[in-house]
């Protein structure tokens, strides 16, 4: 039993820039074997998707390709 925990403020970014979106697991827990999906309003069209050690594009938002890693 796990939680994903995130920042409790908005995370604020400046055009052109990088930004972090951080996030963690309580307990502590290594997600490297783990789904982790960063989605908006529809989970299946995603921000980014890391799954089975690696980083997966084939159905991210338009607006979020080549802009995330």
């Amino acid at each position: 039993q796990f939680r994903v925990l995130g920042p409790d403020h908005p995370i604020t970014a400046v055009v052109g820039e990088d930004v972090v979106l951080p996030c963690h697991l309580s307990p502590r827990l290594n997600a490297e074997n783990m789904e982790v999906r960063w989605f908006r309003s529809r989970f299946s069209v995603y921000v980014h998707l890391y799954h089975s050690g690696q980083d997966h594009y084939s159905s991210q938002m338009p607006e979020y390709q080549e802009r995330t890693e």
